[in-house]
């Protein structure tokens, strides 16, 4: 079994109550919005190596934000699953895993 990691930044808070901004700079945020946003890279590497055009990307964007609302309001309708599944499938006991840093540089641990 492979995981693939996707380290990304958050840029709002944990929750409604949290800004992410008492532990943070606003100059922070913008500098990962700017440097580091994985969608802006790609956006840009498409671009560069003339993937596609910037209206070809805006109507992909248009119909990846038609199909989420569509996904949104179609899990909207379904009922809630039945509290005994809530660990259904969660974590298997024999698979080992390697768990790195965001750098990659060590192994933080090995799961068993």
């Amino acid at each position: 079994m492979q995981i693939l990691e996707m380290d990304t930044y958050r840029y709002h808070g944990h929750s409604m109550s949290d800004p992410g901004s008492t532990y943070r700079t606003r100059d922070e945020i913008t500098g990962v919005r700017q440097e580091r946003d994985p969608i802006e890279r790609i956006r840009k590497l498409i671009l560069s190596n003339e993937v596609a055009t910037v209206s070809e990307l805006k109507d992909i964007e248009k119909e990846v934000r038609k199909e989420v609302d569509d996904a949104i309001a179609q899990a909207k309708e379904i009922p809630m699953p039945d509290p005994s599944e809530l660990f259904t499938n969660v974590y298997v006991k024999g698979f080992g895993a390697e768990v790195f840093g965001a750098d990659r540089k060590e192994v933080k641990a090995v799961l068993p």
